[in-house]
C-alpha cells in the first residue's frame, strides 16, 4: 500500500471498491485533542484511524473502441442520413406533383397522371357522351307517350366541383401522409379514392313543364273523357279512366331525375284510377249521333221553279226528247249519284243564303249510330281497367258535298266527232270556226260577243237569249261597224260578225244534247259552217235561245284562239249520260216557184239551196263510223238560203 505523507497526518489510500462501498459525507465532527503522554516510554502500538477528508471521485476508466466498430457505426450513420435526405427529397417531389395521383377513377374514366386542365376536358367530353343524344321517354295513360330530349330540356352540364375533387385527393393532409399516400397509390396499387361529387347537371325547368304541359293537356282531356277513342268503326272506353288526372308535378320529378342522371331508360307512369261504376252512354250517343245525309244542290228561289219542271221530265214534252235522246228514259230512275237535285226540298232550305249566287251545295254528312242497351251492358260486364268496344254503324252518304263540287262543270258536254268528219280535224272538246279573211273590226266584234258570253251560268229549267245577254248593237256599247247580212244584202252593221258566235254557239248547245227553243238561218249560206248549221241573230228578232235540259247546271266557255284565228266556244257541265251527238246533213237546190226564173226550156231555175239536219246520239263508247247502233235519231231543221255572189 503506498502512502503519502502531509505533515502528520496520513491518508489511506483504499482500493476503489472500498472507497466506493462507504458513505459519502461532506461535514464530519473533529475528535478531542490528544493527551500528552510522558517523554521516554512508547505506548503499545495502535491502529491510527485516517482523518476524515473529504472524499473524490474517481473517473471510470474508458475502454478504447475499436476501429471495425467505428467504421460499421460511421456506415450506418451515413446510410441513415442518406435514407433520411433522399425520403425529405421524396416528399418534398411529391408535394411538388401538379398531376392527378395514380388509380384515381371515376365515371368510368382513370385520370392518373392527367393535370387538372385535362381532368376537366375528360370529364365534360364524358358528359358529352352522358348527355347530348340523351332523351327519356315517359309511357303514359291511354297508350300515350312522350319523349323529351335534352335538347328541349336545356340540359347544361359542369366539372368544376368533380375535377377539383379528383385532383385533391392526396392533398388535404401532412407532407408525409400525403407521400405515403402517393406510394401506396402508385407502388403497391392501394388507391382509396371514392368521388363524392359528380358532374353538375342542370336543366330548363321552365322548359321542361312546359312541355309536360301541352302533353297533360291533351291527355287530361282522353282521361276526363273516360278514355273514350272513337275510330272509323268502333268506341274503345278504357273502365275506370275517368278518375285520372296525369300529375304533372310528379312527371316532372321523374323526367327531370332521369335527365339530370343521363339515364335514357325511360320510365312508365303509374296511374291510379278510381273506377267508373257508371258511364252516361245516352250523352255520348247524342253527342257522336249524326243522320246520314246526302248533299243536294239548291237552287235559288228564282231557279227552283225552272228545275221542278225538269224533275217532271216525263211528263214535260220539251224535256223528254233529250233525255239520253230517247222518250222512253225517266231520269228519276237514274242512280242518286247522277241526280243530285231530285231529293225532295228539306226545312230550311228557305233560310238558305245563297249570297248572290244561283245555287249553293249544301253540306253531306255520315251516319253515325251505335247501340246504347249493347253498350251499357258491355261496359257493366267489364272490369277495371278493361276496354269495352262498341261498334259503330257508319253511313256513308251516296253524294257528299266534295263529290257534286268535284263533277261541277267538270266535263266538256259540247264534245263532237262531226267536226273530224267535216272539217277533217281530231276529236275537240268544243266548237272552232275559222275568222279568216275577217276584217280588224269584225274580229273585235267577234271578241267583245265571247268575252259577253264567257262564264255564263244556266241552271237546270233556266233559259238563254243570245239578245237579252249581248244587248244591242250600238257604238256607245262598243260596237263596231263590219260587214253583214242585212235586208237580203251586205252591207256595213253596228256589231258585224256576232252571228258567227251565235252560229258556233249554237252548233256547241246541238253537241251538248240541250234543248234548242229558236234558231233561225242566215239568208245566205254562210263559210265558216256546213249548211244548216248556223244561226243568225239581229237586235229585235231573230234571236237564239235554248234550255239547260240537264240535272246539273251548266257553263258557257266562250273565247278567240288568236294561234289559229278561230272563234271558239265549249259547253261545260256534268256528264251523267255519257252520250254523245252526231249531225247529219241533207242538201239540195232551191227552185224559183214564180216563173220568172227559167231556162230556155222553161224549167225553173235553181235560185238557192235548202238543207235537213238531224240530230243522232249515240253512247259512249259506240262507234258511229262504224255502223254503231245510234240511241236515238230526231229531226233538228230545215234551213233555206238563197244565192248570193258574195260570201261573208
Amino acid at each position: 500500500m503506498d502512502t503519502i505523507k502531509d505533515n502528520e497526518n496520513i491518508t489511506t489510500i483504499l482500493p476503489e471498491e472500498d472507497v466506493a462501498a462507504e458513505p459519502y459525507e461532506d461535514e464530519y465532527e473533529a475528535p478531542a485533542p490528544r493527551e500528552k503522554k510522558p517523554a521516554g516510554k512508547r505506548p503499545a502500538s495502535k491502529k491510527k484511524t485516517p482523518l476524515p477528508q473529504k472524499r473524490r471521485r474517481k473517473k471510470k476508466k474508458k475502454k478504447k473502441k475499436s476501429p471495425v466498430a467505428l467504421a460499421v457505426f460511421l456506415t450506418l450513420l451515413f446510410l441513415c442520413l442518406a435514407a433520411a435526405g433522399a425520403a425529405g427529397y421524396f416528399v418534398y417531389r411529391t408535394s411538388q406533383l401538379d398531376t392527378v395521383y395514380p388509380g384515381v377513377q371515376a365515371l368510368g374514366t382513370d385520370f392518373s397522371g392527367m393535370t387538372k386542365e385535362q381532368v376537366n376536358d375528360a370529364l365534360m367530353a364524358r358528359g358529352a357522351e352522358r348527355f347530348e343524344e340523351l332523351s327519356v321517354t315517359a309511357e303514359l295513360p291511354l297508350e300515350n307517350s312522350l319523349t323529351i330530349t335534352a335538347q328541349e330540356a336545356g340540359l347544361r352540364w359542369n366539372a368544376d366541383a368533380l375535377t377539383e375533387e379528383i385532383w385533391s385527393y392526396g392533398r388535404g393532409a401532412s407532407a408525409l401522409e400525403n407521400t405515403l399516400t402517393y406510394v401506396k397509390a402508385a407502388y403497391l396499387g392501394e388507391n382509396s379514392f371514392t368521388a363524392a361529387e359528380d358532374l353538375a347537371v342542370s336543366l330548363d325547368e321552365d322548359a321542361v313543364r312546359a312541355i309536360i304541359d301541352r302533353t297533360a293537356e291533351d291527355i287530361d282531356e282522353q282521361l276526363l273523357e273516360s278514355g273514350v277513342e272513337i275510330t272509323d268503326s268502333e268506341i274503345r272506353l278504357t273502365k275506370g279512366a275517368s278518375g285520372l288526372t296525369l300529375d304533372k308535378e310528379l312527371l316532372f320529378e321523374n323526367f327531370t331525375r332521369a335527365l339530370l342522371a343521363g339515364d335514357d331508360s325511360g320510365f312508365t307512369y303509374e296511374s291510379v284510377p278510381q273506377p267508373d261504376e257508371d258511364y252516361d252512354f245516352q250523352s255520348l250517343h247524342d253527342d257522336l249521333y249524326s243522320p246520314m245525309v246526302n248533299a243536294r244542290i239548291v237552287y235559288a228561289p228564282e231557279y227552283a221553279a225552272q228545275y221542278e219542271s225538269l224533275a217532271e221530265a216525263p211528263e214535260n214534252p220539251e224535256f223528254i226528247n233529250y233525255a239520253w235522246g230517247s222518250d222512253q228514259v225517266d231520269r228519276k230512275t237514274l242512280p242518286t249519284i247522277y241526280r243530285p237535285a231530285l231529293t225532295d226540298p228539306q226545312p230550311g232550305d228557305e233560310n238558305l243564303d245563297f249570297g248572290g249566287q244561283p245555287f249553293l251545295v249544301t253540306e253531306s254528312s255520315i251516319g253515325v249510330d251505335f247501340d246504347v242497351a249493347a253498350a251499357e251492358a258491355a261496359w257493366a260486364a267489364a272490369g277495371y281497367g278493361d276496354t269495352v268496344t262498341v261498334p259503330l254503324t257508319v253511313t256513308q252518304p251516296e253524294l257528299s258535298t266534295e263529290e257534286i263540287n268535284s263533277r261541277l262543270f267538270a266535263d266538256p258536254l259540247s264534245k263532237n266527232w262531226t267536226m273530224v268528219r267535216l272539217l277533217r280535224r281530231d276529236y275537240c272538246d268544243e266548237v272552232r270556226t275559222s275568222l279568216a279573211g275577217s276584217s280588224k273590226n269584225r274580229i273585235s266584234n267577234v271578241k267583245k260577243a265571247c268575252e259577253l258570253l264567257d262564264g255564263i251560268m244556266l241552271m237546270p229549267g233556266e233559259t238563254f237569249s243570245y239578245n237579252d245577254t249581248l244587248g244591242e248593237r250600238i257604238p256607245e256599247n262598243g260596237w263596231l261597224p263590219a260587214p253583214a247580212y242585212a235586208d237580203g244584202e251586205v252591207r256595213q252593221e253596228n256589231g258585224g260578225g256576232i252571228c258567227q258566235v251565235s252560229s258556233t254557239l249554237y252548233n256547241a248547245v246541238a253537241y251538248s244534247n240541250l234543248r234548242v227553243l229558236e234558231r233561225e238561218c242566215h239568208q245566205f249560206q254562210v263559210g265558216y259552217l256546213p249548211a244548216g248549221m248556223d244561226a243568225t241573230v239581229s237586235w229585235g228578232w231573230p234571236d237564239f235561245r235554248f234550255m239547260n235540259t240537264k240535272l246539273y247546271p251548266i257553263k258557257i266557255h266562250a273565247w278567240v284562239d288568236d294561234k289559229t284565228n278561230e272563234c271558239c266556244v265549249q259547253i261545260l257541265g256534268t256528264d251523267y249520260e255519257h252520250v254523245y251527238v252526231i249531225m247529219k246533213f241533207s242538201q239540195g237546190k232551191v227552185y224559183d216557184t214564180t216563173g220568172e226564173h227559167v231556162d230556155e226550156n222553161g224549167n225553173s231555175k235553181a235560185v238557192g239551196t235548202d238543207a235537213a239536219t238531224w240530230r243522232v246520239i249515240y253512247r259512249d263508247g259506240d262507234d258511229w263510223s262504224a255502223g254503231g247502233k245510234p240511241l236515238s235519231e230526231a229531226y233538228e231543221y230545215y234551213s233555206k238560203y238563197k244565192y248570193h255572189s258574195e260570201d261573208i
